[in-house]
């Protein structure tokens, strides 16, 4: 049996997520205000949600150039009205780019599903190869995962593609 090294499962997860349509950053901590700012400005972005970060990225967000950053949603037409949320992310799996999310009471769904655009900042050691090797990692001690592969599309109107429907038309990785 191979064993599949950090590089090639980033380079695994980096094609099948761009497969999808989601764009992918690889950065360093200290490259993610240029990267976040560079997306703001390419994206028009004037009002943000972030969620709390548990290290020195909370400090480099709050630097961020925006009209408004919301880091505590009162209500889902708040969320509503935001440009972009920026958020972590629990696991990635390589075998599909599928974006991991096992929520809790910090994190809003919301937060995840209504924004036109949504920024995630996950670290590289959060990279599973299969979804076998994620739910073993988990071992099932969770209430609610939420999985995300690329951003919103759907073809229910007369087949023709239709992006940003039922979530984010754009989903930007960065990795660190």
């Amino acid at each position: 049996m191979k064993v599949v090294g950090e590089t090639d499962l980033i380079e695994r997860f980096k094609f099948e997520f761009e497969r999808v349509g989601g764009i992918f950053i690889e950065t360093t901590s200290q490259g993610i205000f240029n990267n976040i700012s560079s997306i703001i400005t390419t994206e028009n972005i004037a009002r943000v949600f972030i969620e709390k970060f548990e290290n020195e990225i909370d400090d480099i967000l709050k630097n961020l150039s925006v009209t408004q950053i919301i880091t505590q949603p009162h209500s889902i037409e708040q969320l509503a009205q935001i440009d972009a949320s920026i958020t972590g992310c629990d696991f990635l799996v390589a075998e599909t780019g599928t974006i991991v999310f096992i929520l809790k009471e910090n994190r809003f769904k919301s937060s995840i599903l209504l924004p036109r655009i949504h920024i995630i900042i996950a670290d590289r050691g959060k990279i599973c190869s299969t979804f076998e090797e994620l739910f073993a990692k988990t071992a099932g001690k969770f209430d609610s995962i939420f999985m995300v592969t690329g951003p919103s599309r759907t073809a229910d109107i007369e087949k023709v593609i239709v992006p940003g429907v039922h979530g984010p038309q754009k989903v930007y990785l960065l990795l660190i």
